[in-house]
């Protein structure tokens, strides 16, 4: 079971994440079903570029932009 699902607004988690990159909608979900819970990746939209996340990288935004 993944944690979020597309369309959730989440925010990416570490101290080095630049600015243009610190939150956006999930835009597609890619499940491991052969690997451990939590290593679902994301791929994010923050609008000026789509990039791929691990699920433990990421954390659902309370406030969506």
């Amino acid at each position: 079971m993944t944690r979020f699902k597309v369309g959730d607004y989440v925010e990416r988690v570490g101290t080095l994440v630049p600015e243009y990159m610190k939150s956006g909608p999930v835009i597609r979900v890619i499940p491991h079903p052969d690997l451990p819970e939590g290593f679902a990746e994301y791929e994010i939209d923050f609008k000026f570029v789509v990039a791929t996340f691990y699920e433990d990288q990421l954390r659902l935004e309370r406030q969506p932009r």
